[in-house]
């Protein structure tokens, strides 16, 4: 599985002026990801301005979208994406306390262990790949 097979579409973006954890200015941005005429998924990326320190997080809400389709046909990961000294890179987390994991619009959140390893982790990765090309607005994460 490789990011050209998705398409990225950016939806909405909320700007927070005090982070309640950090007290620094928050983005978050949210849009889906498409496999051809479908949505595969949804995405969030959230980040506290000019702070690289804090990093980024990504969550995605995978599964059925669409008619006919509940939360019961989705499941929710959640990876942050941190830049240190020794490097930069994505790692999955639990889901469980994530933004993605207490939406109304998943059934179950995933465990890292459930999907480091699997299959679902090679299309994670390559939707977060295409997120990464594709999503204009997260240009200052990708300049971290």
């Amino acid at each position: 599985m490789n990011s050209s097979e998705y398409t990225v579409r950016e939806d909405g973006r909320n700007d927070i002026a005090s982070c309640d954890c950090c007290g620094n200015a928050t983005i978050t941005v949210w849009g889906h990801v498409e496999q051809g005429e479908d949505v595969v998924a949804s995405y969030f990326v959230r980040w506290a301005v000019g702070q690289p320190d804090h990093g980024a997080n990504f969550d995605l809400i995978v599964g059925r979208w669409g008619d006919g389709a509940s939360s019961h046909d989705r499941e929710a990961i959640s990876v942050v994406y941190r830049n240190t000294p020794d490097g930069c890179g994505f790692m999955v987390v639990d889901a469980e306390n994530s933004s993605a994991g207490k939406s109304e619009l998943v059934a179950r959140t995933l465990r890292r262990e459930e999907v480091i390893g699997t299959e679902l982790a090679d299309r994670t990765f390559a939707m977060l790949d295409a997120i990464w090309l594709q999503d204009a607005r997260i240009d200052e994460v990708r300049h971290f």
